[in-house]
């Protein structure tokens, strides 16, 4: 026996199936790994899916329960606003009363933050009403309709 021969069966010498990585040996055992880690991670998916349904069910059904309660609570909430802003509407009314001495200055004073408050009301009207509509929505409706017509006018001129 030479001694090259007695190297390459030594206990310590490099054998040629050594030269891979031990994973690649049983791709078989890791593959079967990885699909139950993968079905573990769906299972806990669906599961998170479903309590996140649940969650969103029993929030809805008490949002719905709550209304009645919400809407009671702005009927009561309405003359109270209303008492508050002629308070105050009266109060800078008076104090103008007791700066210039003259009624009529104030009773100008108090018609005009009636006057006031409805402009600021309507503009208010327009703004939310103009939000109803959905402008960007239609707006970006519209540019795709545009570019997709420009599109199709720019192929049929180029299959004449």
């Amino acid at each position: 026996m030479n001694t090259h021969e007695r190297n390459e069966n030594a206990p310590g010498a490099a054998q040629p199936q050594d030269a891979f990585p031990p994973s690649s040996h049983k791709p078989a055992a890791n593959w079967g790994a990885d699909v139950a880690q993968t079905l573990q991670l769906g299972e806990q998916l669906v599961g998170f899916v479903g309590g996140v349904v649940d969650l969103a069910r029993v929030e809805a059904l008490l949002a719905v329960r709550t209304l009645p309660k919400l809407m009671m609570l702005w009927l009561m909430m309405m003359p109270i606003i209303l008492l508050t802003w002629c308070a105050f509407s009266a109060l800078m009314a008076w104090s103008v009363v007791a700066a210039s001495g003259q009624v009529g200055l104030g009773m100008l004073t108090f018609f005009l933050l009636q006057v006031l408050l409805l402009f600021v009301c309507r503009w208010l009207f327009v703004k939310y009403r103009t939000r109803m509509t959905f402008p960007y929505t239609r707006a970006q409706i519209d540019q795709f309709v545009r570019s997709t017509q420009d599109e199709f006018n720019r192929c049929s001129k180029t299959k004449k």
